[in-house]
């Protein structure tokens, strides 16, 4: 049987779950550090069950929007 190995993002992977993690992982991340970027300085964000919260005057919440479009 052959063993198949790859590298993503500095990890070895040998398995179909391990992956899966990573690309997850890998997904979340980039989805926050977006999420962060477009919010901008003097908001709060906080993550939840459901999702992300985020927490400033509503200038600061109008331009986020517009970032996020």
């Amino acid at each position: 049987m052959a063993r198949i190995e790859m590298r993503f993002n500095g990890r070895t992977i040998t398995s179909a779950s391990q992956l899966q993690r990573e690309l997850t992982r890998s997904v979340e991340k980039h989805v926050e550090d977006n999420l962060k970027k477009a919010a901008g300085p003097g908001m709060r964000m906080k993550r939840t069950r459901e999702g992300y919260t985020f927490e400033g005057s509503p200038e600061q919440i109008k331009r986020m929007k517009n970032r996020l479009r």
